[in-house]
């Protein structure tokens, strides 16, 4: 089972008026203050679900959420075919 995270939403917004999602323990997570816990979720997909019924304008920090919740792409990694391919 995965372990959640605490996620914050800052106060305070950008020149775009737009608040910032961050994970505990971001270099770039401002003073407890400046901040509003919003829960202790599982992925980004709930964290902004939640921080977007209570603000409007609301974007993941590119340090702590983007970078850790893109799934990692292997190369090697081939796709399954389900269905037999046609002899043409």
């Amino acid at each position: 089972m995965n372990k959640g995270l605490y996620y914050y939403v800052t106060i305070g917004t950008d020149q775009d008026n737009y608040h910032f999602l961050h994970r505990k323990g971001c270099k770039r997570l401002p003073d407890k203050d400046e901040l509003i816990f919003i829960g202790t979720l599982y992925n980004l997909s709930q964290a902004l679900s939640i921080a977007r019924i209570n603000f409007k304008k609301v974007k993941p920090c590119i340090k702590c959420c983007i970078r850790y919740s893109s799934p990692v792409i292997h190369e090697s990694v081939q796709p399954v075919l389900h269905f037999p391919q046609k002899m043409i």
